[in-house]
């Protein structure tokens, strides 16, 4: 018989956690034995349930793709590595899941930790994102890198200002700081008209690096836990920096991009006045009839500029200094090569001479291959009907990739893939699919590839000529070993600080 007896708080809190423990289990026999992709291989903890990877990256703080290595020696090409998702380890899948062909959607549970609202990244769809990367990407064309190619030199010149300063007060420098500073203002400078000009703090110690370096320690939580990732957000960036006084540099930066987006979205012919053509002058124009994004969406968009156009540049100069001056043949041969197209070091030249220059390019691509420009795998979602990956049907719905590291480090491809050898780009074929260039896929490659390729290829050029060109250099007891990173999508540095002993040149 029925009775009207209400329940008890504990029977409450026990039938809650049986239903819970009874689902639970009844998903994970699902996803073991019937789920369309139960006949991959992979470790049985993570086909049962998302908790094996949640486990692995949020709590143990380990980075996935080092993860990955060890699976594939297991269980071959193909790994499942979730109840929905696969990651494969042949080169060759790379152009196929990435291919220009393929306009396949991104996997939301990757891609939503870099929007509070909504930016290019973040948008999963093709069509969303082809539209928006097509209204910003005149800004970022190589037409209009060479136009404003002197925001960049301008940038180049303040951090070796500062590195000047260095020396006279008799210091080692920073450089990984430097670099970051260096990337800051040129992203802030280009897509905004305003430099925050953080490479003329002393030591380069500015705040706004600080705080970009605490935010994206804690990326991984944020990912694995939408609730957690909504509740950070939600706190006032003046009370987050009372909190954490590292954030005060980001409630600057982010005060500043708000006020900028208010100040045109309420009076739009401030746009020109601009010292040049800036992000928001192509996405508040309503050209063709295009809508004007809201206010939180620009605001997001600036800030994802911010943060993409920062690390990812740092990172590679950061690898290139150390390799380079590891390497004196590697380091004797890059000076001979700068000083012949740049003989005074009054005349400055232009991007367009000293991209040209055979090594120098061997240089900045080897440094790509070794950074990788993301660590992640770049999950994307098999479109409905499935799809023939590596001559393996998967079915519509699931998750797939594969990191560039898996590329970059293949053997077969890279002989001796671990050393840094500039010599390989100058001694294969530079067009097709045996080019060596077909698999540096630092910037990714297919529709979704990198908007900001042509201005990083500038900005790293500009800083190791300048930087190498305008002084003699020798590490400061830093060593290759020294370059550890955590996979936070990109490579976030976590290793000890970076620094090396500068004498200027002069001649």
């Amino acid at each position: 018989m029925f009775t009207d007896t209400p329940l008890s708080s504990w029977e409450v809190l026990s039938t809650s956690v049986l239903v819970c423990t009874g689902w639970t289990l009844a998903k994970g026999v699902y996803n073991l034995y019937f789920h369309p992709l139960a006949g991959f291989p992979g470790p049985r903890w993570a086909a049962f349930s998302p908790w094996w990877k949640t486990n692995l990256e949020a709590f143990q703080g380990r980075n996935l793709t080092e993860e990955l290595f060890k699976l594939h020696e297991i269980y071959g090409d193909v790994v499942r590595i979730g109840p929905n998702e696969l990651h494969f380890s042949k080169p060759s899948v790379y152009h196929e899941i990435y291919s220009p062909k393929n306009r396949w959607s991104r996997d939301p549970s990757l891609y939503h930790v870099f929007a509070s609202y909504e930016n290019l990244l973040s948008k999963m769809e093709y069509a969303k994102a082809k539209q928006r990367k097509d209204v910003l990407q005149p800004l970022f064309s190589r037409k209009a890198i060479l136009n404003l190619q002197h925001l960049v030199q301008e940038c180049a010149n303040e951090m070796c200002a500062n590195i000047e300063q260095h020396i006279k007060e008799g210091r080692s420098i920073n450089f990984f700081k430097a670099y970051q500073c260096f990337a800051l203002d040129g992203i802030t400078s280009f897509c905004f008209g305003t430099s925050m000009h953080a490479t003329s703090e002393p030591g380069f110690d500015a705040l706004i690096l600080q705080a970009m370096h605490a935010s994206l320690s804690i990326m991984q939580p944020l990912k694995h836990f939408i609730l957690l990732k909504k509740a950070v957000r939600a706190i006032p960036e003046n009370i987050a920096s009372v909190l954490d006084p590292t954030l005060k540099g980001l409630a600057k930066l982010l005060t500043m991009l708000r006020d900028q987006v208010e100040e045109i979205l309420a009076h739009p012919e401030v746009l020109e006045s601009a010292p040049h053509p800036t992000i928001f002058h192509e996405l508040v124009s309503g050209e063709n009839g295009r809508q004007i994004p809201p206010k939180l969406e620009l605001e997001d968009e600036a800030f994802l500029m911010v943060f993409a156009g920062t690390d990812t540049s740092s990172s590679t100069l950061a690898v290139a200094t150390v390799y380079i001056l590891q390497n004196p043949q590697v380091h004797a041969r890059l000076k001979e090569e700068l000083l012949k197209v740049w003989p005074n070091l009054q005349d400055i030249p232009r991007y367009e001479d000293l991209e040209s220059l055979p090594y120098l390019k061997a240089v900045l691509k080897e440094s790509l291959r070794l950074i990788h420009g993301v660590f992640s795998p770049m999950t994307r979602i098999v479109p409905k009907g499935g799809a023939e990956i590596d001559g393996r049907y998967v079915p519509g719905g699931a998750i797939v990739g594969i990191s560039n590291m898996f590329v970059h480090l293949n053997p077969e491809i890279f002989p001796d893939p671990y050393t840094f050898k500039p010599e390989r780009w100058l001694e294969t074929k530079t067009d097709g699919n045996d080019s060596l260039d077909h698999w540096l896929v630092a910037f990714s490659k297919g529709p979704r590839s990198c908007l900001g390729i042509n201005l990083g290829w500038c900005e790293i050029t500009l800083a190791v000529a300048n930087v190498f060109r305008r002084f003699d250099l020798e590490l400061d007891g830093v060593t290759p070993s020294d370059l550890t990173w955590k996979e936070c999508y990109i490579p976030h540095y976590n290793g000890p600080d970076l620094k090396l002993i500068a004498r200027p040149r002069t001649a």
